[in-house]
């Protein structure tokens, strides 16, 4: 019991169960070939981030080690993601210049604040919450998302200055207004450093070509000094860790902060959760959601600390993981580790990279995520999620990214709410053919003129209950007017769910209906449900001898108290067998309407 607890609050300690030296050369390969890639995009997303490109690497270091650490998937490889990073500059933007000791400050803040989220949904295993955001709201936010990417590094890649913003038209107009300000080397730079990573690629996924360009390219300035050809580079790089301290901030900025914070959290978390979820699928290995935003949370919470910037998993570096068959998270505590030793010793050699090739690497890693056919592909599959992927989509081109992400979820929420708010009642009968009960206005079947049945097919709650009872009610009226009406049959099998509006509001249904001289009767209560409308006291409002456990124990039972001289002399029908035991010989029934 003792080491299983253990295992609880250090999950790390499972690495070294049954492993031998083979693992171990597994994890180093794999571990040393992720720092190779994680080294040049940690920088790279950093301007994304708003932050010197050195805060990338402080981002990289702690965190990658304490997400292996803490969290459960053996593929993960946690640190700056573009995505994340593009974010959480558009929860900031107005709050500072990006660059700025206050930016600075107040990027390690949002770190904390999205590491206690995460930390905490993991804690009290609420990792549910990352689904809320949907599949559609996600397609329309990635490919708008990498367009706003690309489109923030062609200052970099031009070599010239352009508005901070993540609102696509003010960047596109700047850019426009400033074309004339093109520095030749500086593309030139660009171009030769995402022709060496496309290259890489094709010769082989292992090459590390984003390290491969940043080395060439960085050789080519110090011999040729580009900088006096107007060629930006990063420049002086602090050599070494950063001392840990908490940030500080005002308590008017934090609650400012809190809405933006949510966003980028519960973004970072469906990316960490659907990688691991899915290369946990692919290996067979045993993953646990809530572990792994523990793991998340803490990797924040230190990059707070450690002038970082809020990070999380990397779907390209996590797949290297999965490709070079990490056995351990071993294999991400020595990518963290080479960032640790690449800042105590090798910092000072960034001083020549250019900034064009730290934006070619963003450019390779984002172009492809630009896909605005996938929306089109979803509205044909159903268009309400098409719609709302498009309405994301388009919405960043005049809101903050966290809030066209907010509005998306929103509206997604919102049309799922719409649905259950006018759920679909189908009024049964029984197919003379096939003896099953059926849908009886879409196959224009005859109903049992004393029996009206009625089967709601959602959970039955506030949104929509009043909706249920004016829809059943208008149905009773319908069939009075045809007369012979005795019985209604609520069928509950479809209703899993049903709230203290929704019962309060069958009773006063069940009442009125026995007020027009119509008997309610329920089949196939859930066995969640039963125990709602028992605390209510139900029974007082439905004859109990009428509450039955399938739908043909319910007929067998209400048939028997049908008016039988009225199913002899004036029922054309026959919809259930029972009938021809009280018809005429010579009855020959109406069997379509």
């Amino acid at each position: 019991m003792r080491i299983i607890i253990s295992f609880e609050v250090a999950p790390f300690l499972r690495w070294f169960k049954d492993y031998d030296r083979d693992k171990f050369l597994r994890d180093a390969i794999a571990g040393l070939t992720i720092a190779a890639v994680l080294v040049p995009q940690s920088m790279a997303y950093a301007l994304l981030a708003g932050m010197p490109p050195i805060y990338g690497l402080y981002a990289s270091f702690l965190p990658t080690i304490l997400a292996a650490m803490f969290g459960s998937s053996r593929f993960l490889a946690t640190g700056p993601v573009a995505m994340t990073a593009l974010l959480s500059a558009s929860v900031l933007y107005g709050f500072a210049e990006p660059g700025s000791e206050k930016w600075i400050n107040l990027m390690g803040v949002l770190a904390l604040m999205v590491g206690f989220i995460r930390l905490t949904i993991g804690l009290l295993k609420l990792g549910f919450v990352v689904e809320l955001i949907s599949t559609s709201v996600i397609t329309g936010f990635v490919s708008a998302g990498a367009l706003v990417i690309a489109l923030s590094q062609t200052g970099h890649l031009l070599g010239f200055k352009i508005t901070q913003s993540t609102l696509i038209y003010q960047v596109v107009v700047d850019i426009f207004s400033k074309i004339e300000k093109v520095n030749p080397y500086t593309v030139g730079i660009g171009i030769l450093a995402y022709a060496i990573i496309w290259l890489s690629k094709k010769i082989h996924p292992l090459v590390p070509g984003a390290l491969l360009s940043v080395i060439i390219t960085s050789l080519l300035n110090y011999f040729y000094d580009l900088e006096r050809f107007g060629v930006a580079i990063v420049g002086q790089v602090p050599q070494g860790i950063p001392v840990p301290s908490l940030p500080s901030v005002d308590y008017s900025t934090i609650a400012s902060l809190w809405g933006g914070a949510m966003v980028v959290a519960a973004f970072g978390l469906i990316e960490a959760v659907a990688i691991a979820k899915r290369l946990a699928v692919q290996s067979g290995d045993k993953w646990d959601a809530n572990q792994e935003l523990i793991g998340q949370g803490i990797a924040n919470i230190v990059a707070g600390i450690f002038k970082g910037f809020p990070v999380g998993g990397s779907f390209s570096r996590s797949a290297l993981n999965f490709q070079l068959n990490a056995k351990t998270p071993l294999a991400s505590f020595i990518t963290g580790s080479v960032v640790g030793i690449t800042l105590i010793i090798l910092a000072p050699a960034f001083y020549y990279l250019p900034k064009a090739t730290l934006s070619s690497i963003v450019l390779s890693a984002v172009i492809s995520l630009i896909k605005p056919y996938e929306i089109v592909k979803l509205y044909k599959v159903n268009k309400v999620d098409g719609l709302v992927a498009g309405t994301t989509f388009v919405s960043v081109f005049f809101m903050e990214l966290w809030v066209a992400l907010t509005l998306g979820t929103l509206i997604a929420l919102g049309s799922f709410v719409y649905k259950t708010m006018y759920p679909r009642l189908v009024v049964l009968t029984r197919n003379p053919q096939s003896n099953t009960f059926v849908n009886a206005e879409r196959e224009r079947l005859p109903e049992c003129p004393q029996i009206l049945y009625i089967r709601p097919n959602m959970p039955i709650y506030f949104a929509n209950a009043e909706y249920v009872y004016e829809y059943v009610l208008e149905k009773v009226r319908e069939r009075k007017e045809r007369g012979g009406l005795k019985f209604l049959l609520f069928d509950m099998e479809a209703v899993q769910y049903m709230d203290a509006t929704g019962a309060y509001t069958l009773i006063r249904l069940f009442d009125e209906l026995r007020r027009q001289k119509v008997e309610p009767a329920m089949a196939n209560i859930a066995c969640d449900v039963y125990p709602i409308l028992e605390r209510i006291g139900f029974e007082r409002h439905i004859d109990t001898d009428l509450i039955f456990d399938s739908k043909g124990h319910s007929i067998v039972e209400l048939f028997k108290r049908l008016d039988h001289e009225y199913c002899a002399k004036k029922c054309p029908y026959a919809v259930f067998r029972e009938c021809y035991s009280v018809k005429p010989t010579e009855f020959k029934p109406v069997v379509a309407l």
